[in-house]
């Protein structure tokens, strides 16, 4: 599939890129969604990246933009993006199921926040993410784009194996036990874990609201600065954005840093247990930028938050799913009903001495913050595991999913058999800008020195 600027191939558009090509009249809008459709068909052939994905619907919409452009509207700043929405967030116009058949047939009565916002800022809804029965159980059996052979990791792999496949490039998931960052690390690309509070949840499945987010999956920084700034600020029904105003992230995330970012690659208590080549890789990242990122250990007590993070993780899982175990069990997976009663035995005083710990783990970083813009440390304990194997293990987003600190996986490595690892950049609590600024930069800078 190849564009019409050059010959450059379309699936390597940014978000960016599909905004400026469709606004200055490149294309027939109707007339290249088929085109997009028919690739994104392929794609789902290849990998079932898709849940659903009715072409009456997505060409509907894309009458809908050819029409303002002829009758001369205002376009908005996502004009003619096709975006995918994993099938845990609601949308009125494709069936949301929460990946389960007991919801087979869904159709919601209302778009979730994030997504009529960037919906009303122009995006075409373009079909739904396959995911994990209720975004924790079994993975559906997404295809890694890289080798199909290969899981694309996890409960968020639908939405991240449609970014990397080039069938769209932006993408929204759910994130509470480390979705994002992994599917992200796994198909090799850009993934955001907003800072708790910033985008509204509502509408999407709400599975362990203590640690639930909306995440975003893209080719490049700008475009999760932009898509997240559209996104973000109070709705009036989450609480955790109360008082939130919409974030500039954009236009910070474009700013020249004021002064050259510093990044501290920390070697966490699960360092030695990470694979040899994921190590090896690491070592030579923070080899290529030298000057600009420096190592250091982080303190045991880590290890205390993960296990806080599990127990309130697996406790509101278990009640969030309470009318499903009671009244559907049978149609529940083995490995989803494992967990839901894990959870159920998790003591209360357990359960509420983790939840008072999140604040505490939040404010434990400070220090770092104050010296550096991230703290970088692998996505992934190893790169996408055979699809027959066990899933990766999500331990190294447990602590910044309990603090509610933004996350970001940058697909800057890959290891001896073609597949992608991610570095991922961890920033302070509500500071997501100075993240994003620092992170564009730091990519900028890797390619360079990689090219020198």
């Amino acid at each position: 599939m190849t564009g019409m600027d050059g010959g450059r191939p379309i699936p390597e558009f940014t978000a960016g890129d599909y905004r400026d090509y469709l606004a200055a009249g490149k294309a027939d809008v109707e007339e290249f969604f088929g085109r997009q459709l028919a690739y994104a068909q392929q794609v789902q052939a290849r990998l079932q990246a898709f849940a659903s994905l009715d072409e009456r619907v997505i060409r509907l919409q894309a009458g809908h933009r050819k029409a303002e452009r002829a009758h001369g509207e205002p376009l908005g700043l996502l004009y003619g993006v096709p975006v995918t929405v994993e099938d845990l967030i609601d949308t009125v116009d494709f069936p949301t199921a929460y990946g389960s058949p007991i919801y087979d047939g869904r159709y919601p009565v209302a778009d979730a926040v994030a997504v009529r916002r960037l919906r009303e800022a122009g995006a075409v809804i373009f079909g739904k993410a396959a995911t994990a029965e209720f975004g924790a159980g079994e993975a559906a059996a997404v295809r890694n784009p890289h080798r199909h052979e290969h899981g694309a990791g996890g409960a968020a792999a639908g939405a991240a194996a449609a970014v990397a496949s080039g069938a769209v490039p932006l993408a929204l998931a759910c994130n509470g036990d480390g979705a994002v960052m992994l599917a992200a690390s796994c198909c090799g690309v850009y993934g955001y874990q907003p800072s708790a509070g910033l985008v509204p949840r509502t509408g999407a499945f709400e599975l362990a609201p203590s640690l639930d987010r909306v995440g975003l999956f893209a080719r490049c920084v700008e475009d999760l600065a932009l898509a997240a700034e559209i996104a973000s600020g109070d709705d009036g029904h989450d609480r955790a954005t109360l008082a939130m105003p919409p974030r500039r992230l954009a236009q910070v995330c474009r700013a020249e840093p004021p002064v050259e970012p510093r990044f501290c690659f920390v070697r966490t208590p699960w360092w030695p247990r990470l694979d040899g080549e994921v190590r090896e890789a690491c070592e030579a990242f923070t080899d290529l930028m030298q000057g600009v990122v420096v190592t250091l250990e982080l303190p045991e007590v880590v290890e205390q938050a993960a296990a806080w993070h599990a127990q309130v993780w697996q406790a509101e899982l278990a009640f969030a799913l309470q009318r499903e175990w009671h009244h559907h069990r049978d149609r529940l997976g083995a490995a989803l009903r494992s967990r839901i009663e894990r959870g159920m035995q998790v003591p209360a005083v357990d359960y509420l001495a983790g939840r008072d710990r999140i604040a505490h783990v939040a404010s434990a970083f400070d220090e770092y913050f104050d010296r550096f813009d991230a703290l970088l440390l692998p996505a992934a304990p190893g790169a996408a595991p055979l699809a027959s194997a066990p899933p990766l293990d999500a331990a190294m987003q447990s602590v910044w999913s309990l603090a509610g600190l933004p996350t970001v996986s940058l697909p800057l490595l890959t290891l001896s058999a073609g597949l992608p690892l991610g570095v991922q950049a961890v920033g302070a609590l509500h500071n997501d800008g100075r993240l994003l600024r620092a992170l564009r930069w730091l990519v900028e800078e890797f390619v360079k020195r990689g090219n020198a």
